[in-house]
């Protein structure tokens, strides 16, 4: 570890970290309190892909 950049490595992987942490709760809070929302996203099913 250099004198001159410290711990910048480390702090931004860090940073990404805590940040996608939290969009992933969000989303679970989100979907936990529409359960309307929750239920239809994971019955539906997927678009067919033509080849």
């Amino acid at each position: 570890m250099s004198g001159i950049n410290g711990d910048k490595a480390r702090f931004h992987r860090e940073r990404k970290q805590k940040i996608a942490k939290r969009k992933r709760t969000r989303e679970l809070v989100r979907l936990s309190l529409q359960p309307d929302l929750a239920r239809t996203s994971s019955t539906s099913k997927p678009p067919t892909v033509k080849a």
